[in-house]
């Protein structure tokens, strides 16, 4: 008697496994250590089995950054629904940022800190259009917050597009700094309890686009 067909359930389950299990490899022994047959011993199947629900290790890398940015952009937007203030947003977007980056690592790692393949990688390849979506999520965040320094800066009398793309990159480089170090355990070398900053360096931070600073 021929098996039955997976359920829709059951093949997103095993499509999850599969994805959490490409996670764990890239964060803990890098993109190249990535395979399909790494993959399959680890998962404890055959590496063709993989790609009765992948195509290759490519499709699955950008399944991973692609739920990652969904996950930081969700909890992103609950975090400003209502906030009228730009001030506010963007102390909210950052604060998201932090606790995304302390909260899932190897997320952050994939997303922000390894020298793994992004969307230019893919250009001309059959990947393109695939990557394309990962990168507009991507820049989905980015977005929020330059939306909040746009307006924060026009209360101040800065209308300068330079201006707002510097404040994001300067901004976006202490968060990440903080992110990285803390998670890198650098900072235990110095003081064993730098997470108690972690809200003064996002609010002193975004005060300074106040209007009186």
């Amino acid at each position: 008697m021929p098996r039955a067909a997976r359920q829709p359930e059951e093949i997103n389950e095993v499509k999850e496994s599969i994805l959490d299990c490409a996670l764990n490899i890239i964060a803990n022994e890098g993109y190249e250590s990535l395979t399909m047959r790494r993959m399959g011993s680890s998962l404890g199947c055959a590496a063709k089995t993989i790609y009765n629900y992948f195509n290759g290790k490519e499709e699955i890398y950008l399944h991973l950054l692609l739920r990652g940015f969904e996950k930081l952009n969700q909890i992103a937007e609950e975090s400003i629904h209502g906030v009228e203030d730009p001030i506010d947003r963007l102390r909210a977007l950052s604060k998201t940022y932090v606790r995304f980056g302390l909260d899932h690592t190897h997320y952050y790692s994939i997303m922000f800190s390894w020298d793994a393949p992004k969307y230019l990688s893919y250009i001309g390849t059959k990947y393109e259009s695939m990557a394309w979506d990962q990168k507009a999520e991507a820049m989905h965040f980015a977005s929020l917050a330059e939306a909040a320094i746009t307006e924060a800066l026009m209360k101040k009398g800065v209308e300068s597009k330079e201006e707002v793309t510097f404040c994001l990159v300067r901004m976006w480089a202490q968060l990440h700094g903080y992110v990285s170090f803390h998670n890198s355990n650098s900072f235990h070398e110095y003081h064993p309890d730098t997470i108690q900053f972690k809200d003064r360096i996002v609010d002193e931070m975004v005060n300074e686009l106040r209007i009186d600073s």
